[in-house]
């Protein structure tokens, strides 16, 4: 993995007013790893990093990356197209033909409906299901708002296994359970290439003495994302930003990592070539999924180290976050990239909020964006930040 310069972004008001963020966010568009967003918003990522004040650079990472093909499900009441799953199997040209029925019966294609959060770590039940099936294939339909097409993350990414699985939009769902429940005949096409491919990981630092302070959040992710990614990337170069004019005796690295729609391959790999990140460090600021999301302003504080937690929790209170809304808790399961941390051994402070629109093609800006609790999130963060690197 060797690091490359980035290109001047365009450029954005130094305080980083949340409005002003997400609108400029939301306009690369999708950001899956690998495409044509994805490398444009991490060069504007790094350019911001820099004139934060830090000292920024991409870090390239190789993976294997699926360009979908078709991806349907054909009966005699219609066609569904949809996305594979990008973790699991594919079908030749002709597909699979057999009966639809519930996962876990002795139909030839299993069928389920469930939420996009499903995958959301390594070993989740939905991927031992896939390892034990029997079925030739499997179709799933992803409930979240409005019922767009939101693709589980593929952890196994690189080690693709099981039937093939074709991903369907919510909407699907009625359709596709009554046609299951019918024991309907189908043909499953679930088709794809996969090739070598980069994606980028943005690192930037700050000097100072270790143990350091890391703040890491990822940045690519299935379609826009705004609420789901936007938030946490803001909190990030909002701590940086304080950071570099703070008075410090630790080091800081940020870390804003590609891949975690795939198994979080851009964490993975960073935390690789350089283990003390995770292992070592004095704290890990882990700013996960939905910082800012509307309509829900769930948001769950978890720290490994005693204390932590709760003391977070004050500060998002003070910043005027929604007090009632704040579930902070010590230990536990770490969740996204924080679950690299806790398995490193490492310490951690997450935050993961939750969105209406997860993974939903939808999540854009301004509809499903609360600029203002974005906003007082990425204070609270700044502001321990700062206390954390003193």
């Amino acid at each position: 993995m060797t690091a490359r310069a980035a290109s001047a972004p365009p450029d954005l008001p130094s305080t980083f007013p949340a409005g002003a963020f997400f609108a400029a966010y939301d306009a690369f568009g999708e950001r899956r790893a690998g495409s044509a967003g994805d490398r444009a918003s991490a060069r504007w990522l790094c350019g911001l990093a820099e004139q934060a004040g830090a000292a920024a650079m991409l870090l390239p990472t190789a993976f294997q990356r699926l360009i979908p093909g078709a991806a349907r499900l054909e009966t005699e009441a219609g066609v569904m197209e949809g996305l594979p799953l990008f973790d699991g199997g594919l079908t030749g040209p002709e597909g699979v033909v057999g009966t639809l029925g519930p996962i876990g019966s002795v139909a030839d294609i299993g069928v389920a409906e469930m939420h996009p959060g499903a995958a959301s770590l390594p070993g989740n039940p939905f991927a031992r299901a896939r390892a034990e099936s029997r079925h030739q294939g499997l179709v799933i339909a992803l409930r979240t708002r409005p019922d767009g097409l939101a693709p589980l993350n593929a952890h196994d990414q690189d080690r693709p296994f099981g039937p093939p699985v074709l991903q369907l939009a919510g909407h699907d769902a009625a359709r596709l359970l009554a046609l299951a429940a019918a024991a309907a005949r189908a043909r499953l096409v679930v088709q794809g290439v996969r090739a070598p491919d980069v994606s980028d990981s943005v690192r930037a630092a700050l000097p100072g003495a270790a143990p350091k302070l890391v703040l890491l959040t990822p940045r690519t992710s299935w379609w826009t994302s705004t609420a789901e990614r936007g938030g946490g990337i803001l909190a990030w170069l909002t701590a940086l930003r304080a950071l570099s004019g703070a008075p410090r005796s630790r080091g800081v690295v940020a870390l804003a990592s590609c891949g975690h729609e795939l198994g979080h391959f851009g964490a993975r790999a960073a935390f690789a070539a350089e283990p003390a990140l995770a292992r070592d460090s004095h704290l890990v600021i882990h700013l996960g999924a939905n910082l800012g999301a509307a309509e829900d302003a769930r948001l769950t504080v978890r720290s490994n180290v005693a204390g932590l937690a709760p003391a977070m929790a004050a500060r998002l209170a003070a910043a005027g976050y929604p007090a009632e809304a704040i579930a902070a808790e010590t230990g536990g399961k770490a969740n996204g990239e924080a679950h690299e941390i806790e398995q490193r051994g490492g310490r951690y402070l997450s935050l993961i909020g939750s969105n209406p629109w997860f993974h939903a093609p939808e999540d854009r800006w301004p509809h499903s964006v609360d600029a203002a609790r974005a906003e007082a999130v990425a204070q609270a963060v700044a502001a321990m930040a700062v206390a954390q690197a003193g």
